[in-house]
């Protein structure tokens, strides 16, 4: 993860806090620089929402596995192409 802007959290305090859905807790110099800096509260509030939208996704909400038909067509491309391993992932 990137360093801190000069003046900011670290990317890494926000994210855990993000994960956790607390906030800085004991440490008051990081919860006053929450109260006093936007541009940190505006991450976190980022964060925070990616956190709530990934623990609600479901089985079904993910991509199906492609049909062997469609492996089938990938393989007759790449062999088409040239490239070097036009073979199909094991079942």
């Amino acid at each position: 993860m990137s360093e801190a802007a000069p003046g900011h959290l670290a990317p890494a305090t926000l994210v855990e806090w993000a994960l956790r859905g607390d906030l800085p807790g004991d440490d008051g110099e990081a919860a006053r620089h929450l109260t006093s800096c936007a541009a940190c509260r505006e991450q976190l509030s980022r964060l925070r929402r990616i956190v709530t939208l990934a623990r609600e996704v479901e089985a079904r909400d993910l991509p199906a596995v492609p049909s062997r038909h469609v492996w089938e067509r990938i393989e007759e491309e790449l062999r088409a192409s040239g490239e070097p391993d036009g073979r199909l992932p094991d079942d």
